[in-house]
C-alpha cells in the first residue's frame, strides 16, 4: 500500500478493491492446491472455515465500498 499522507479522491477506494480481489484470488488459489494435493496423499482436509472467514471479511469490504458507491450524494462542486 502506498505510504501517503493524502490520498486523492477515490484513490484509497480504488486500493482497497485491488487489495481485496488480490487476496480472494490467492486464498481461492491456495484452497485448490490443498485440495488437490490432499486428494493425491489422501488427507482429509476441511477449508469452509478459511473460505468462510476470507468471503465475508473480504468480499463484505467489497461489498460495503460498492453501497458506499452507488448510495454516495452526488458532488456538484460545492464546498460547504
Amino acid at each position: 500500500m502506498k505510504n501517503k499522507r493524502k490520498w486523492k479522491k477515490g484513490e484509497m477506494s480504488r486500493t482497497i478493491v485491488i487489495y481485496s480481489i488480490r487476496v480472494l484470488t490467492a486464498v481461492l488459489v491456495w484452497a485448490i492446491l490443498m485440495t488437490m494435493l490432499s486428494a493425491v496423499l489422501g488427507w482429509m482436509i476441511d477449508l469452509s472455515p478459511v473460505l468462510t472467514f476470507a468471503a465475508a471479511a473480504f468480499g463484505g469490504e467489497l461489498t460495503l465500498l460498492a453501497f458506499k458507491r452507488i448510495f454516495a450524494k452526488e458532488d456538484h462542486g460545492q464546498n460547504y
